[in-house]
C-alpha cells in the first residue's frame, strides 16, 4: 500500500519536528489517509506550530483562480500568500522570524500551471536567505509517474503558471521531485520525506484519497484533463467553471456545439470522447448565459493525451468560429505576453494556429524536447 509523506512522518511519530519552531505551508488537501488535516495532526502531537501559510485559494482550499484571499481565522497565526497583489506570492521575512524549519504538505496535480509548486519554490529562497531547513512531505503525481508531453517555457515567457524553465506541461514528478529540480540551482537545506510503496508506472489516481487542492479540480479525471484544459483559461471560452464540471464543460455562446462535435470526432483522438451540451456557468466567463460546446469523457487514461486533445479543439474553434479569441486582459498578474502564450511557454505555438499551420506540425513543437527528458530522469526519487 501507497504511503504517502505524511503517513511516513507519521509513523516516525513526528521525530524530526520535535523541540523546532514550525511553519507550515499546507492547503485543504494536506490530509492524511484518514482525512485529517497536517495541522490538527501536529498541534495534537505537540509540535510547535509558530504559523500556517495558504497558497492560492487559502489554507481552506475556497477561493477561486485569480481571487485573493484574506488571511483566514485558524488557531495558529495564518497567512494567505494570495491576496490579489503580485508581491503577495512571496513569504514575508517578518512571518519567518525565529522559524527553525519549513515543513511543506502541498497535492500538485502534475501541470506545469498548477501554482503551488511556485509558492513552494519561493520558501526555498527564502529558506536559503535565512539558514531554515525545508522539509517537504512528498505525495503522489495523480495523473501518473511516467506520461509526459509539453514543451519547456521559454526565456520572456515565465509567470506564476511558469516560473522556471524546466517543466513539460505535463510533467510526471511528484512535487518532491520538482523541489528537487529547483533547489538544485537555489541551494536550500531540503530534506523530502519519501513515499514508501510507490512505482512511476503505478496507473494514474493510485492516490490513497482524493481531496480537492483547489475549487475547480473535483475528481482525478479533472487532473488528468487539466495538462491541456488549463488552456482554455488563455481563450474567451469558457472552461466549465462556474459549473459543476470544470475543464470538461467547454463553450460559449457563438459555438455550435453540434458542428464542434463533428469536427472533433473527425480527428479520432486517443482516449477520448466528445458530447455535444449546452451550460450555464453561474460565474466568471459567461456568467449565467447559455454557453455551447462541449464535454469530454476520458476512455481510456493511459491512451488520453490532454494537450493534443484541447490543442486541437482550440485550433478547430479559431478556425472555424469567427467570435473565438485569445484572451487579452492580465493573466496571473501579467498583460504581456497574453495568457495563451504564457500558458505554452512560447508564442510560437499561438502564431502557428493563427497562421493555419498543420496541426500535426504544431503538435511536433510540443514534442518534449532533450533537456526536459534530461530533467526529468536526473531528478527523479523513485
Amino acid at each position: 500500500m501507497i504511503k504517502q509523506g505524511i503517513e511516513i512522518l507519521k509513523k516516525d511519530n513526528f521525530k524530526i519536528l520535535k523541540g523546532k519552531r514550525v511553519a507550515l505551508l499546507a492547503h485543504a488537501a494536506s490530509v492524511d489517509i484518514n482525512y485529517t488535516h497536517i495541522l490538527e495532526l501536529l498541534l495534537k502531537n505537540n509540535i510547535n506550530i509558530k504559523v500556517i501559510f495558504g497558497p492560492e485559494h487559502g489554507v481552506k482550499g475556497a477561493a477561486q483562480d485569480m481571487e485573493g484571499v484574506d488571511d483566514e481565522k485558524e488557531i495558529v497565526k495564518t497567512v494567505t500568500l494570495y491576496d490579489g497583489t503580485y508581491e503577495s506570492l512571496f513569504p514575508k521575512i517578518e512571518d519567518l522570524k525565529g522559524i527553525d524549519t519549513i515543513l511543506i504538505d502541498l497535492q500538485d496535480v502534475g501541470s506545469r500551471y498548477y501554482t503551488y509548486i511556485y509558492t513552494a519554490s519561493f520558501f526555498l529562497e527564502k529558506a536559503k536567505e535565512l539558514s531554515i531547513e525545508v522539509i517537504i512531505l512528498d505525495r503522489v503525481n495523480p495523473i501518473g509517474g511516467t506520461q509526459i508531453e509539453g514543451n519547456l517555457v521559454e526565456s520572456g515567457f515565465e509567470s506564476f503558471v511558469g516560473y522556471y524553465p524546466y517543466f513539460l506541461n505535463r510533467h510526471s514528478l511528484t512535487i518532491g521531485e520538482m523541489l528537487n529540480v529547483i533547489n538544485d540551482k537555489i541551494g536550500a537545506d531540503l530534506k523530502v520525506i519519501h513515499i514508501e510503496n510507490y512505482k512511476r508506472e503505478d496507473s494514474p489516481d493510485s492516490l490513497v484519497n482524493w481531496i480537492l487542492p483547489s475549487p475547480n479540480m473535483p475528481t482525478f479525471e479533472t487532473a488528468l484533463l487539466y495538462p491541456g484544459g488549463c488552456l482554455i483559461e488563455g481563450t474567451t471560452l469558457s472552461e466549465g467553471r462556474g459549473t459543476t464540471k470544470p475543464f470538461h464543460f467547454i463553450g460559449a455562446p457563438y459555438i455550435n456545439s453540434s458542428k464542434l462535435k463533428m469536427i472533433l470526432d473527425s480527428h479520432n483522438l486517443e482516449g477520448i470522447k466528445f458530447r455535444d451540451i449546452s451550460f450555464k456557468p453561474m460565474f466568471q466567463k459567461y456568467a449565467n448565459e447559455i454557453c455551447n460546446g462541449v464535454e469530454l469523457h476520458i476512455t481510456d487514461k493511459f491512451d488520453f493525451l490532454p494537450l493534443k486533445t484541447y490543442l486541437t479543439l482550440i485550433y478547430e474553434i479559431y478556425h472555424n468560429f469567427k467570435e473565438f479569441d485569445f484572451r487579452r486582459k492580465e493573466y496571473e498578474f501579467v498583460e504581456k505576453p497574453i495568457a495563451m502564450d504564457l500558458l505554452f511557454g512560447t508564442d510560437k505555438v499561438r502564431k502557428a494556429i493563427e497562421n493555419g499551420e498543420k496541426l500535426e506540425n504544431i503538435y511536433k513543437m510540443l514534442t518534449p524536447p532533450k533537456e526536459g527528458l534530461e530533467i526529468i530522469n536526473k531528478f527523479k526519487i523513485y
